[in-house]
């Protein structure tokens, strides 16, 4: 094949025109927008012959190489040349494209999962990989670097991890590496039931309401009035029975301004993080200087290189929990920090 100065361009047998233009210079082939052969326009996915002349058209105008290009290129040079082009000037279509292949992968394992736990699935394997972040993975995908079959059995590893710790609600943590004693915080007042204030309750342990959660109460059998928050997975159970719901009662938090100083609940939190030799000591330093009491400290190992760390604070709301979980999560070799039992 020749182009039109009399110049011989060799390529293997089944080239395309595409592979003609990227052989020639990337950008002749990065802003290719069609082609003749022997002085007759052509379609760039056709195969000149040998002897043939073949002409690229360019412009500056032209809004570069389209992915489908991948599938049509005979040689390694130019599809590598493509994919240079798609993770130079595509970063943000090439993590559209690149979840988009990540969640068919998601749709064959057997059961689904949160945003949340994918995001961390996939952050694992991009760590695996070397990268920094998801997006990263994602990006690489997307621009042809690494085929989704070519991680399939990580994602699938990381799944398995993830999903099914969760799935266990970690009911299993024991303190092995860190103990402190517990100091208990415990409230009678800031609760009103059925429009009745200042009753005696207490705060179940399987769920550890906070204020700014909705809760209800439950008449337990020689203990009084338990208060839960409603999504607990023991209150759920219970209601499916009808001998139980006589024992339901309203409930509600008692938000008056001017009461004395708010009271200190029980916070479960569970943090995944890499295991380094200052992890609990960052940890620790931090609620610190939150002003934060840390009532129990719980780990165990998660894999070679990481832990999860179960950790119960004094803290007064919802809110306040929302501003101490999001303050783990700033710290390094931290991956996951969400709201424990």
């Amino acid at each position: 094949m020749f182009t039109p100065k009399g110049d011989v361009v060799v390529l293997p047998q089944g080239a395309t025109i595409i592979d003609f233009a990227y052989a020639i210079h990337s950008e002749v082939g990065n802003k290719m927008i069609g082609a003749k052969i022997n002085g007759l326009i052509a379609p760039i996915d056709s195969v000149p012959k040998n002897g043939e002349i073949v002409e690229i058209l360019t412009s500056t105008g032209s809004k570069g190489p389209s992915r489908d290009w991948l599938k049509l290129v005979k040689t390694g040079e130019a599809r590598n040349k493509i994919r240079q082009w798609f993770k130079r000037e595509k970063r943000s279509e090439n993590i559209e494209v690149g979840r988009d292949e990540v969640d068919r992968e998601f749709s064959r394992f057997p059961r689904s999962c949160t945003e949340q736990q994918k995001n961390e699935i996939v952050t694992n394997v991009a760590h695996r990989l070397g990268m920094k972040e998801a997006d990263d993975l994602y990006n690489t995908i997307g621009y042809g670097g690494i085929a989704t079959g070519k991680i399939a059995s990580k994602l699938r590893d990381e799944y398995d991890r993830v999903v099914k710790l969760d799935a266990a609600a970690l009911e299993i943590i024991t303190a092995e590496q860190v103990k402190v004693t517990p100091v208990r915080y415990r409230n009678t007042g800031g609760i009103i039931v059925d429009g009745e204030p200042g009753c005696a309750v207490k705060y179940a342990k399987c769920c550890n309401p906070l204020p700014g959660d909705s809760v209800i109460g439950f008449i337990t059998k020689g203990y009084g009035i338990s208060i839960h928050k409603r999504d607990c997975p023991n209150v759920i159970k219970a209601m499916k029975s009808e001998t139980n719901l006589d024992r339901f009662v309203n409930a509600e938090w008692d938000l008056e301004p001017g009461a004395q100083s708010k009271p200190l609940y029980e916070a479960g939190i569970i943090i995944i993080a890499e295991n380094t030799v200052s992890l609990i000591v960052q940890i620790t330093s931090l609620l610190a200087d939150m002003k934060v009491s840390i009532l129990e400290i719980n780990t165990r190992r998660r894999t070679d290189r990481d832990i999860i760390i179960a950790l119960t604070v004094a803290c007064k709301d919802t809110s306040h929990l929302d501003s101490i979980v999001s303050r783990l999560r700033s710290l390094n070799h931290v991956i996951k920090v969400s709201r424990g039992i």
